[in-house]
């Protein structure tokens, strides 16, 4: 009995040791998170899936990838193309790129870090990178064609974000403040010539009004002095 205990010992321990190694290494990645498993054998990455890692050989790293939303404000005013101190809000959407370069590149700067943590990390090259584009646009341009501002800015920081395997979804200007209160008075000024503009129409349409109530009664006196005329002539016959 014991040899047999003996024969089959090493399979039972062998047996052992894979459960051991299973239910210890048994990980599952979430479908918003990278799983890195590097070490013993070449490194993966599990997303929504998952896989087993061999314990004291191989360590596991996370990795997120969800949505970040990112407010980024100049810290100060940034004097524009034309010299006016302005102040940028903004809003900004970004996620880790999905490509494996690209979730590469990201472990190397955010791998295993909170997502204050990578938005903090972030938020100083944003910065710069609207601080320059502000540098570059006149006010009037800035304020009346957000989109132009916001295209330029994001082609300015794509390819720094890449570097660091973060790819940009969105990003929307949500206000703009200048120290001398410039585009206050190009609200007023654009406020008073719409209100030219409406008193100019007003003054036409009632030209328009008084000019065709004009030309009917004018019509209407001429039909009536020439029905007078007509009768005139008509009584002038009779008596004659």
């Amino acid at each position: 009995m014991l040899e047999i205990i003996l024969k089959f010992l090493p399979v039972v321990l062998a047996g052992l040791l894979l459960v051991v190694i299973f239910s210890m290494g048994y990980v599952k990645a979430p479908p918003d998170t990278a799983f890195i498993i590097s070490g013993f054998r070449k490194p993966r990455i599990l997303i929504g899936q998952a896989g087993v890692r061999i314990p004291f050989f191989e360590r596991l790293d996370k990795l997120s990838l969800k949505m970040l939303s990112v407010d980024v404000k100049t810290t100060d005013f940034v004097p524009n193309a034309d010299y006016i101190n302005v102040k940028v809000d903004a809003s900004v959407k970004l996620r880790v790129g999905q490509s494996p370069e690209m979730m590469a590149l990201a472990a190397k700067f955010f791998l295993n870090e909170r997502e204050e943590n990578i938005i903090a990390k972030v938020q100083d090259t944003l910065e710069g990178n609207m601080r320059e584009i502000i540098g570059q646009m006149e006010l009037k341009q800035m304020v009346t064609d957000r989109k132009a501002f916001a295209d330029r800015v994001q082609a300015n920081a794509i390819p720094d974000l890449e570097k660091m395997g973060l790819e940009l979804i969105a990003f929307n200007v949500q206000s703009f403040v200048d120290q001398d209160d410039v585009i206050k008075n190009l609200g007023i000024d654009n406020i008073s010539q719409i209100q030219k503009s409406a008193s100019i129409a007003r003054a036409e349409a009632e030209r328009d009004v008084a000019i065709a109530k004009a030309q009917a009664e004018k019509e209407a006196n001429d039909v009536k002095v020439q029905s007078d005329m007509e009768i005139a002539e008509k009584n002038n016959a009779l008596e004659i």
